[in-house]
């Protein structure tokens, strides 16, 4: 009998640390994401849409060749994209203040989200709750063909 507890407990000892290591830990805030490259903005003016507000993607140096391909990014590549309010001054559509920050992370073991591990941010850095596939994922699936990724680079 004692045997077989030790064996079990062995056992266990062996499957816990496989079992933890197969589930991709949360993002954590990028550090210093606003001096990587800039490569797209756009504006959704419309509040009623999901991603209201006026974005800026910016990519990670070790990542802007495989962005600019549209393929080929390697393990840790990571997009930011921080959303801000649209606001309306002097006649011209601005950018008003930070809402939340989106980010985009290669990761192999993120076989549910194409191996992609997605995560969002309040204005302070604070992580905010959110199902990647369901949030993320499921519109970034129409981007395979580049890698899930939805913007592209242009000259």
């Amino acid at each position: 009998m004692k045997r077989f507890i030790l064996a079990s407990v062995i056992l266990l000892a062996g499957l816990v640390p496989a079992a933890l290591a197969a589930k991709p830990q949360a993002l954590t805030f990028p550090a210093g994401w606003r001096s990587w490259q800039h490569v797209k903005s756009m504006v959704i003016p419309d509040k009623a849409n999901g991603l209201y507000g006026f974005h800026h993607v910016y990519v990670q140096p070790a990542a802007l060749a495989a962005y600019k391909a549209g393929k080929g990014y390697l393990p840790g590549a990571t997009l930011v994209v921080p959303f801000y309010e649209v606001q309306e001054a002097g006649g011209a559509t601005v950018q008003g203040p930070l809402v939340k920050v989106a980010v985009m992370k290669r990761d192999a073991s993120a076989t549910e989200t194409g191996g992609w591990r997605y995560g969002a941010f309040d204005a302070k850095g604070q992580a905010l709750e959110l199902e990647p596939r369901a949030a993320c994922h499921t519109c970034h699936e129409a981007r395979k063909d580049r890698e899930f990724v939805f913007s592209e680079w242009t000259d």
